[in-house]
């Protein structure tokens, strides 16, 4: 019996392990959020800037964010090649918040490989604009001219 329940405890250690070690994949549902540590973590082993989503969960704009951005399959396939998600809820991550000034939802800040911001955009985005600006900090734009600059030359 001592046996059995080693052998359990061992497996479940093994899928705790397995779970927290995968790389940050899209899912069905949308794109798989990290929590602000977890992000943090992944940065540093895998030099990709980190997209903050400052939500609250009754957020009815969060909620629009969610449907018509984050769980488009193309948004989800680059994130997932290009960023570290993150979803930081301001009610629960009150002290992110606060080190980001994050005081309205939805937020999204981009944090460069080296930790400077590389965008900061708050409230609603279209689905089209938000492309442009994932296309922005991945291709590190940021580092030579403004979003609003980028945004007119962009096609």
């Amino acid at each position: 019996m001592k046996g059995i329940k080693l052998i359990l405890v061992a497996l479940a250690a093994v899928v705790t392990l397995t779970y927290f070690a995968a790389p940050v994949t899209a899912g069905e549902d949308g794109v798989q959020w990290l929590t602000y540590e977890q992000g943090l973590e992944k940065q540093r082993e895998l030099k990709k800037p980190i997209l903050l989503f400052f939500h609250l969960p009754y957020c009815y704009r969060c909620k629009e964010m969610e449907r018509k951005v984050y769980k488009d399959s193309k948004v989800i396939s680059f994130i997932d090649q290009n960023f570290i998600p993150v979803e930081v809820d301001l009610d629960k991550e009150k002290q992110t918040a606060e080190l980001f000034e994050a005081d309205y939802t939805p937020t999204h800040v981009f944090i460069a490989p080296d930790g400077s911001t590389a965008l900061r955009v708050k409230d609603v985005i279209t689905k089209s604009r938000f492309e442009r600006m994932l296309e922005y900090v991945a291709k590190g734009k940021y580092k030579t001219m403004n979003f609003d600059t980028y945004e007119k030359k962009a096609p």
